[in-house]
């Protein structure tokens, strides 16, 4: 909670939170959500003056069969409940403990009926979580429950105010003194519904709220960084990087965020960013995404091994995980990242069924609403079609530029990397005059000397050896030394 927490957890139980405290009429909440996988339960308590509500979203989603859409809320505002009602600063034998819970489910209850849920879904709920048989226990039976609950329910619009003041005094202060967590809290709703929709208004909203708990210097580095993000998946790289230098303190994550942004701006890395990154270890981080921005650093610098390394571990652990354990945007940048690296390995069989399975992971999603994402889906094409180029699967190359095409053609966006792909194909299979012209259009828009090299193989071929020694000339010059031994071979005088 000080330092950097994942934006994606717990968030549809944050939404549900969030819905849950304003249809009460509170301005902030004062809980936080914690999820503990391997508690079998969901339970209020207090750890160090802090409300919390542990939650094992495993365990209640193997509960929850049916269709009941009021499952969560209803287990939230039961937990809820025993926080408003003291129920947690105190111990309690058997009986109160059941007096407790049926206080907790009246609340659970006034809520759902706040929230506009069917009071069917109460019964369905309860039905879904297990009971004791007899009331002798510290918790009721099902039937006293329901009714509880019920009661609750049907209460709710009379006993609102009466509920609201019983209430109030104990915990305004508290509420008052939480606001950053609420403020928080919001930040990341919004900023997961952008991610999916990719809707302005939700961008907006989740910055403001960062901004808010940066100006009050709330919750340490954790609003800059995930600001930072927000803006790099809107392709606002620039503002990521300012966001990032404002960070009086930077960690390794931080570090890590601005050499990214930098490269992907082809920019300069200042040299403290490279001297930090430098003494960064793999096993100091956690995350899918910041253990393949330090191997894309290595790859970037010139040591293979260590990039290798770092990508074969994180595939491996990919493999062994859970299905329910992967989040999907950070699949995706990885597979991207790992297929591009593989291709400088001539790995091309393997590239190609890695980009292919970012490319399809993005087009099952509904994250190519998002700009970085779609961004992403471009740049895997090029990886993709380079890789099915050195496989020489030339028949689906032609089937993917077409699909990389019509992708450009409905955004109105003219894409180079189309035209020396296409180029290289009508190289490799034969079409060589086909292959001049679009080398040359390429050239005209772009500074790369490898498409120099290879018109100048293209020239060769139809016996125009002095435009072919010009284009081996002027791609040796710039570093590719095939090209300057071609130089030497064919271009003696």
């Amino acid at each position: 909670m000080n330092d950097y927490t994942s934006v994606e957890s717990s968030a549809y139980l944050t939404l549900g939170l969030s819905d849950i405290v304003s249809e009460i009429g509170l301005s902030q909440s004062n809980f936080t959500i914690k999820t503990c996988n391997s508690i079998n339960n969901a339970v209020a308590v207090i750890i160090d003056g802090e409300r919390e509500l542990l939650i094992d979203e495993h365990y209640l989603s193997k509960l929850n069969n049916s269709t009941n859409k009021s499952f969560y809320l209803f287990i939230l505002a039961h937990e809820i409940g025993h926080h408003l009602n003291g129920h947690t600063l105190k111990y309690s034998d058997n009986t109160t403990s059941r007096k407790q819970e049926l206080e907790a489910d009246y609340f659970a209850g006034f809520v759902l009926k706040k929230l506009n849920s069917p009071i069917q879904d109460i019964t369905s709920t309860l039905n879904d979580i297990p009971h004791p048989s007899k009331n002798t226990g510290t918790h009721p039976i099902l039937k006293n429950r329901i009714l509880s609950a019920n009661k609750g329910f049907e209460d709710a619009v009379l006993k609102e105010q009466k509920i609201l003041q019983r209430f109030e005094s104990s915990i305004t202060a508290k509420v008052y003194e939480s606001n950053r967590i609420n403020s928080l809290n919001l930040a990341r709703s919004f900023y997961s519904k952008f991610v999916v929709t990719g809707n302005m208004d939700y961008f907006n909203s989740s910055r403001r709220y960062y901004e808010e708990l940066i100006n009050k210097k709330q919750f340490r580095n954790a609003p800059y960084i995930e600001l930072s993000y927000l803006y790099k998946l809107n392709e606002e790289v620039k503002e990521s990087i300012q966001i990032l230098n404002e960070i009086e303190e930077r960690n390794n994550y931080t570090v890590l965020l601005l050499w990214e942004n930098y490269h992907s701006l082809k920019k300069t890395v200042p040299k403290e960013i490279i001297s930090a990154i430098e003494t960064i270890e793999n096993t100091d981080l956690e995350g899918l995404i910041f253990k393949t921005i330090l191997a894309k650093y290595y790859l970037d610098t010139y040591k293979p091994e260590l990039a290798e390394n770092i990508f074969n571990a994180l595939y491996d652990g990919i493999q062994e995980s859970e299905e329910n354990d992967k989040n999907k945007f950070e699949l995706i940048h990885f597979y991207s990242n790992y297929a591009y690296f593989l291709n400088s390995k001539s790995e091309f069989e393997t590239s190609a069924k890695n980009s292919k399975t970012a490319i399809d992971l993005i087009n099952s999603t509904e994250l190519k609403e998002n700009k970085q994402v779609n961004t992403i889906l471009k740049a895997c094409y090029f990886t993709y079609s380079m890789a099915l180029l050195g496989s020489k699967e030339y028949s689906l190359l032609e089937e993917t530029l077409a699909l990389w095409e019509d992708l450009e053609l409905k955004q109105n966006i003219v894409n180079s990397n189309i035209l020396y792909i296409t180029a290289r194909l009508q190289e490799e299979t034969g079409k060589t005059k086909k292959a001049i012209k679009n080398f040359q259009s390429y050239l005209k828009t772009n500074k790369d000397p490898y498409a120099n090299f290879h018109l100048g193989k293209c020239y060769l071929e139809i016996k125009n050896n002095k435009s072919a020694c010009l284009e081996f000339k002027t791609s040796c010059e710039n570093g590719v030394e095939l090209a300057c031994r071609y130089l030497k071979i064919k271009c003696d005088d």
